[in-house]
C-alpha cells in the first residue's frame, strides 16, 4: 500500500516510460503549471517544465534523463531546492492529478532553459484514484479519454474508420456512444465481437487497445436519448488512466 499525495487521497503509480514521457513531453510543450513541494516548505513553490532529456533507452544500462524547470516562485525556493532532497514535483493533466518524486541535480545556465535540472522521473502517482471507478462526460470526475476511432473492414482490403465519443471508461472496459447515422454498421457487430486496435484519446496522449463488444445498449432517456451505448472489454487494464 502506497502513501498518497495528499493525506487521505489513495494513490496508483505507473512506470510505463511511454506514459511517462508522453505526460513530461505534453507538460513541456504546452509549459502547463507545476508545484514543486520541497520538504518543509508550504505552501509549493511554482514552476514549469521547459524542456526534457529522455535519456537513451537503446544503452545496455540506459542513460538517465534529465527535466528542466524554470526558476521556482516564491524566489527562495531556488536556494531550497539545491539542499532538500528528494522532491515532489505535481500536475493536473485533464481532471487528474499525478505527481513523480525527483533529485536535484543543478542549475541550468542554459539560454532559454534557465532554471533547475532534476532528475526524470522512474514513475508517476496518479492520485485520487479507485482501480475499478467509472467515470461519465460531464459528471464531476469526467473521464481521460473523451474521443475513440474504431476501424472494422468491410470487405478483404476495405476498412472504415469511425471517430465516436466516449461516455464512460472503467480500467477495465470503455463505454462508446454510436448515433443513429451509424446504426447499420452497429447491427454489424455482434455480442462476442473482437475489437482490435481501438485508438482512445486524451488531451495528452492516446491508448491503443483490443476489446471484446459485451452490450449494445439502447438508451431512452437523458441527453443521449436514440444513442445505443457500445461497451467493450478491454484486454488489458488502462494502468490507471480511465
Amino acid at each position: 500500500m502506497t502513501e498518497g499525495t495528499e493525506q487521505g487521497m489513495p494513490e496508483f503509480i505507473t512506470k510505463s516510460k511511454a506514459r511517462i514521457r508522453q505526460a513530461i513531453d505534453f507538460l513541456a510543450a504546452h509549459r502547463s503549471p507545476i508545484e514543486v513541494k520541497i520538504e518543509g516548505e508550504q505552501p509549493p513553490f511554482d514552476s514549469m517544465i521547459v524542456k526534457a532529456d529522455h535519456g537513451d533507452p537503446v544503452l545496455k544500462a540506459g542513460t538517465a534523463g534529465r527535466v528542466f524547470i524554470n526558476w521556482l516562485s516564491p524566489a527562495k525556493g531556488n536556494n531550497l531546492i539545491q539542499s532538500v532532497s528528494p522532491v515532489q514535483v505535481r500536475f493536473s493533466l485533464g481532471k487528474h492529478k499525478l505527481a513523480f518524486t525527483s533529485y536535484y541535480i543543478t542549475k541550468s545556465l542554459e539560454s532559454p532553459y534557465l532554471g533547475h535540472i532534476i532528475t526524470y522521473p522512474e514513475a508517476l502517482v496518479i492520485a485520487d484514484r479507485r482501480r475499478h471507478d467509472r467515470h461519465e462526460v460531464y459528471s464531476s470526475s469526467a473521464p481521460l479519454f473523451a474521443k475513440a476511432k474504431i476501424r472494422t473492414r468491410a470487405g478483404r482490403s476495405q476498412e472504415k474508420t469511425y471517430d465516436l465519443e466516449v461516455l464512460d471508461v472503467s480500467e477495465n472496459g470503455v463505454g462508446i456512444l454510436v448515433g443513429k447515422e451509424l446504426s447499420n454498421w452497429l447491427e454489424r457487430i455482434g455480442i462476442g465481437d473482437r475489437l482490435k486496435e481501438v485508438e482512445l484519446y486524451a488531451a495528452w496522449t492516446i491508448v491503443r487497445v483490443d476489446g471484446t463488444v459485451k452490450h449494445k445498449s439502447w438508451m431512452q432517456k437523458g441527453k443521449y436519448s436514440g444513442y445505443h451505448l457500445l461497451g467493450i472489454e478491454l484486454d488489458e487494464k488502462l494502468e490507471h488512466f480511465a
